[in-house]
C-alpha cells in the first residue's frame, strides 16, 4: 500500500514539475516576450480569385521563426525611439503614421537595446537584410502570410483566425474610425492577434507582381529591387472587408506614411543558444589515451564542428515534462534521471524536438535506429564530442578530470559519494562552464563500441561504427572508481540495460 502511495505521489510530482518546467518554455530555449513561436512547413501561398497578383498558387517552405502577437504598439515604440508618430495616442494601441524606413530603424534600434544583432544595413534603397542575424525584422511577405493563415496549425479560413471577420478583425463597419487596442479580438490558429484589420503591417520584400511566377519554393523574400515595399493586413479605420483576406497583396513607396501604417516584428529562432546549453565552438583536439585497456589506445587528431550540450545531465525535472513519469530510483527534481536505458534517451530526444517543434533526429527502431545530424532536433552526443566538451574544448585546461585534476573539485565517485545520485551543479563546472562530465551518472553516448575504432577512425566528425552489439557511455558515475572519472575512460553496455547509475545529456547540432 506505501509503494503504491509512494510511485502515485511520484507521477504527481512529475505532472506538477512538467507543467511548471514548459510554462513559457519553447524552441530554442524560451520565446522572446510578446512573440509567438511559428513552426516552419510548407503551406499554398497566393489565390487564384480575385487579383492577378496574388497568382499563382505556389507551395512555399519556410524555417521556423518567432512573430509578434501583437503589432507594435505605440508603448513599445516610444520605449525604443523615445518619440511617439501615432495619429491616434494611447499606450495600447498600435504605432501609426510610421514609414518603412522608420520601421526598419525600429528593428535596428530595438535590437541594439537589447542586444542583439541588426539584421539592416545601409540607406535608401539599398538597405540590405541579414537573415542569420539575430535581431528584430520585419517579416517577408511569405512569412507574414503563413503565420496569418495558422501556419500548420491552418483551417484554411479566409481572414486570420476566422471566416467571420467580425471576430478577428478592425474593419472599416466596426473600427469606430478609428484603430482599437491590441488584442481585443479573437487570435488566430497560433495564438496571434488583429492579423486581418486594425492597421496596415510593412514588411520586407520589394513588391513585384508577377513575383509569384518565379519565386523561390524555399524561404522567398521577394524581388531584388524595386519602387514599392509590400504591407498587408487590410487596414483598420476605413479598410474594407475585402481587403482582410490572408492572401491580399498590397504596395507602397517606403516612405509613405498614414494613420493606418504601422509594423509587426520577426526575430529568427537560429543563432541562439538553446536554454540550458552551452555552445562548444568546433575545433581539433587529440582524442584518446596512452593507458587504459578499453580502446583508449591510440591518440589520434580529431576535428568537430560546433555543437551544443547541456549543461548539466538531463534533469527528472526535464524528462517528466517530456515523458510524464519518473523512472528515477532517487527521486529528486534536480537530480539528473536515471534507471533509463539508450533507448529511453533516444526516445527523450525526438519527444522533446517534436514538443518544441524542432527536427527529430532519430529515426528507425531497434539496431536500426539511425541518426540525422544536420537537423536541429536534440540528440546524444557523439564519443568525440563528449570528449572534447568534457576536456572543455578549445578553452580546455588539459585536465585528467573535466575541469581540474581534483577529482573532488568536479566529480562524484565512489570516494566523495553518499549512496545515491547528487543534484546536478553542485560540484566546479569545467572551462566551459559544463558540470558533472565526471562522475555522478554515466551518460549514454550514440556510439556503437568498437575496442579497435580509434585505429581507423575518421579525422572529422567521427560519430562511432557502423553497428555493433553495445553503446558507449561515458563520465562513470557515483559507483565508479577515480580513474573511471577521467575525460578519456570509455565504458560501453547492451543498449537495452537499465540502471541506476544511467543517464545521459543532450547535443544539439549548431548551425
Amino acid at each position: 500500500m506505501k509503494a503504491n502511495l509512494f510511485r502515485v505521489l511520484i507521477l504527481m510530482l512529475c505532472l506538477i514539475v512538467g507543467t511548471i518546467f514548459y510554462a513559457g518554455e519553447t524552441p530554442q530555449g524560451g520565446t522572446p516576450q510578446g512573440m509567438v513561436f511559428v513552426k516552419g512547413g510548407p503551406f499554398l501561398m497566393g489565390s487564384n480569385e480575385i487579383f492577378s497578383d496574388e497568382e499563382p498558387v505556389h507551395s512555399v517552405t519556410l524555417n521556423p521563426f518567432y512573430l509578434g502577437k501583437f503589432e507594435v504598439t505605440q508603448e513599445e515604440w516610444e520605449a525604443v525611439m523615445d518619440n511617439n508618430p501615432s495619429i491616434y495616442k494611447g499606450d495600447n494601441l498600435p504605432v501609426d503614421n510610421v514609414d518603412w524606413y522608420k520601421a526598419v530603424e525600429y528593428c535596428n534600434k530595438r535590437s541594439e537595446k537589447e542586444g542583439l544583432t541588426p539584421c539592416y544595413k545601409g540607406s535608401g534603397d539599398d538597405i540590405t537584410c541579414d537573415f542569420n542575424a539575430n535581431g528584430y525584422r520585419l517579416p517577408t511577405e511569405a512569412e507574414w502570410e503563413y503565420a496569418c493563415r495558422g501556419g500548420l496549425e491552418s483551417r484554411n479560413y479566409m481572414y486570420s483566425g476566422s471566416n467571420n471577420p467580425d471576430e478577428v478583425a478592425w474593419h472599416e463597419m466596426n473600427s469606430g474610425d478609428k484603430t482599437q487596442p491590441v488584442g481585443r479580438k479573437k487570435p488566430n490558429e497560433i495564438g496571434i492577434y488583429d492579423m486581418s484589420g486594425n492597421i496596415w503591417e510593412w514588411c520586407w520584400d520589394w513588391y513585384d507582381k508577377e513575383y509569384y511566377k518565379n519565386s523561390p519554393a524555399n524561404n522567398p523574400n521577394g524581388a531584388a529591387s524595386g519602387k514599392q515595399r509590400s504591407y498587408r493586413g487590410g487596414g483598420g479605420p476605413g479598410g474594407r472587408i475585402m481587403w482582410l483576406r490572408s492572401c491580399a497583396r498590397y504596395s507602397l513607396e517606403p516612405t509613405y506614411k498614414s494613420f493606418d501604417m504601422g509594423l509587426r516584428i520577426v526575430k529568427n529562432t537560429t543563432g541562439e543558444k538553446p536554454g540550458n546549453m552551452v555552445l562548444v565552438k568546433g575545433g581539433t583536439f587529440m582524442m584518446g589515451s596512452n593507458d587504459g585497456g578499453n580502446g583508449e589506445k591510440t591518440v589520434h587528431t580529431v576535428t568537430l564542428n560546433s555543437f551544443y550540450i547541456g549543461k548539466f545531465e538531463v534533469t527528472q525535472e526535464e524528462w517528466c515534462a517530456v515523458m510524464g513519469k519518473n523512472p528515477s530510483a532517487w527521486p529528486g527534481t534536480k537530480s539528473p534521471v536515471e534507471s533509463i536505458n539508450w533507448y529511453d534517451a533516444v526516445e527523450y530526444c525526438n519527444q522533446r524536438s517534436r514538443k518544441e517543434g524542432l527536427t527529430p533526429c532519430y529515426t528507425g527502431t531497434g539496431d536500426q535506429i539511425s541518426c540525422n545530424f544536420e537537423v536541429d532536433g536534440y540528440r546524444l552526443p557523439t564519443e568525440a564530442e563528449w570528449e572534447y566538451a568534457c576536456q572543455g574544448g578549445t578553452a580546455s585546461g588539459n585536465y585528467i578530470y573535466s575541469g581540474s585534476n581534483n577529482p573532488d573539485e568536479v566529480g562524484w565517485y565512489s570516494e566523495n559519494a553518499t549512496f545515491k545520485t547528487e543534484p546536478v551543479a553542485q560540484k566546479k563546472p569545467n572551462e566551459l562552464g559544463i558540470y558533472d562530465m565526471s562522475g555522478n551518472v554515466w551518460e549514454w553516448c550514440w556510439d556503437w563500441f568498437d575496442r579497435e575504432y580509434y585505429k581507423n577512425s575518421p579525422p572529422n566528425n567521427p560519430s562511432g561504427p557502423l553497428s555493433g552489439i553495445r553503446r558507449m557511455l561515458r563520465g562513470s558515475s557515483i559507483d565508479g572508481r577515480k580513474n573511471m572519472i577521467e575525460h578519456t575512460y570509455r565504458g560501453s553496455i547492451k543498449p537495452n540495460f537499465v540502471s541506476r547509475a544511467l543517464g545521459f545529456r543532450v547535443v544539439r547540432t549548431a548551425k
